[in-house]
């Protein structure tokens, strides 16, 4: 699995397709949301999940945003974050910085957190005409109230236009020191719908202590 990941990662980022320049932040005055819901066989502690993203652009070097996530009866996290770039606007690999604080909890026993992370990502589009964008970010975690921090790294490729349906696929893993690697693959479907909005349906393939599988229903809204 290691091996697979490493590779999906490396293929991102250096993939020949032509690039398009893509701004990492929101333009200034658009917000994006997205709400999504796994349903998962095989882990008890993990069988729901619910998440909240949004992010405004407040122009063309900040966005603000706001994450959270909750496992009915186990586990939960919310924070607020800012991202900033790190690269010029027109150059072809895109950088950028985000740094989060907030809260988790564990079974209802809420401790501070933070997260700092390193995002790439870069546009292109295929002989076919279709465009689309690959994405990676490496970020730590420190959860306080647990003893290690979480490194993660995950990546993302997905194509956005022409076509009102088209395909995504998602890797996530996590590291904590001393323990077996935690990963989860996640291909789908991106579905346009009226008044900017895109459904995001897929299956996931997790480790994290117990193989799961799940479907991952997702609504993107864009203002």
């Amino acid at each position: 699995m290691r091996c697979l990941v490493c590779f999906t990662v490396l293929w991102f980022l250096l993939c020949p397709f032509p690039a398009i320049a893509g701004a990492w932040l929101r333009q200034k005055g658009e917000t994006f949301v997205s709400l999504t819901a796994i349903t998962r066989h095989g882990d008890p502690l993990a069988a729901r999940e619910i998440s909240l993203y949004a992010d405004h652009g407040l122009g063309p070097g900040l966005s603000l945003g706001l994450d959270l996530n909750q496992r009915p009866g186990s586990s939960g996290h919310a924070t607020l974050f800012a991202r900033l770039p790190l690269s010029r606007p027109g150059a072809r690999l895109k950088f950028a910085t985000e740094a989060a604080v907030g809260g988790h909890h564990w079974q209802g026993t809420w401790h501070p957190m933070y997260r700092l992370t390193l995002s790439a990502g870069r546009g292109f589009s295929t002989r076919s005409g279709a465009w689309g964008w690959m994405a990676v970010d490496l970020s730590r975690e420190r959860r306080f109230g647990d003893a290690l921090p979480i490194h993660k790294l995950d990546a993302t490729l997905g194509l956005s236009a022409p076509a009102r349906i088209r395909p995504i696929l998602q890797v996530e893993t996590a590291h904590i020191a001393g323990q077996p690697l935690l990963w989860a693959v996640i291909p789908g479907l991106l579905i346009d719908a009226p008044n900017r909005r895109t459904w995001h349906i897929g299956l996931e393939r997790k480790s994290a202590g117990h193989q799961t599988l799940g479907l991952k229903i997702g609504l993107w809204q864009r203002f």
